[in-house]
């Protein structure tokens, strides 16, 4: 972790690497790797090692999923002041660095599904922005760890006022947005049937939380 941190605020950083970031996404990270091309880009070449080529599953996955991490967080441009700002931040107190660009390494590393990165790009690039502070984005990335991301969808058009009651959506679906704090319920319904026992319609919404959520990672 000591070496891959700073090479991961190099990366995400630098513009001209951050570039080369794209055109690897574009053209496919295991096919260029294996032509040791983008090898330069730090940390490329501290996951996969110099003469080496991404065999190793696990490695390979990190690097997928930093690469989709850099890229959505430099889709929109920040401010040069804030930038210059939260890099003297992390390079003067290496302990802000550890804890925050470390934490973001530690997610990277847990994600299978890409788009579980690119959400956690779009809320970085919040936080650098100072759109969000650190406490929050550390609740909006916990929430997307444990998100089921075919549950997106319903999220986003309950968000959209195109569903209000679980008449409408899986309830299972909506019960597992409610539990992660994003949705709000009261009941709409209560039925009692002797072949199909008790079941509640619930009126559902986006709370504060969740409406945020919605904003940020629909941005």
């Amino acid at each position: 972790m000591d070496k891959l941190v700073p090479a991961f605020e190099t990366t995400l950083f630098d513009p001209t690497l951050s570039d080369a970031c794209s055109d690897m996404a574009e053209l496919g990270i295991d096919s260029l790797l294996d032509d040791g091309v983008f090898k330069s880009i730090p940390v490329v070449s501290l996951l996969i090692g110099v003469g080496k080529t991404a065999q190793n599953i696990h490695d390979r996955n990190l690097l997928k999923q930093t690469i989709k991490f850099i890229n959505t967080f430099n889709e929109k441009s920040i401010s040069q002041e804030k930038i210059n700002k939260y890099r003297k931040k992390i390079q003067s107190k290496p302990k802000y660095a550890e804890e925050e660009l470390g934490r973001v390494i530690i997610l990277l590393n847990s994600n299978v599904e890409l788009k579980k990165s690119e959400l956690l790009g779009k809320f970085y690039r919040a936080y650098v922005d100072e759109t969000i502070d650190w406490d929050t984005f550390c609740e909006l990335s916990d929430i997307t760890s444990r998100l089921f991301v075919s549950d997106l969808q319903l999220l986003y058009n309950i968000y959209h006022l195109q569903v209000s009651d679980t008449s409408q959506c899986p309830v299972y679906k909506a019960d597992r947005l409610i539990a992660l704090g994003l949705l709000d319920s009261a009941t709409k319904s209560m039925t009692i049937s002797s072949s199909t026992g008790s079941q509640t319609q619930r009126y559902i919404q986006t709370n504060a939380l969740g409406k945020l959520y919605c904003q940020l990672s629909l941005s």
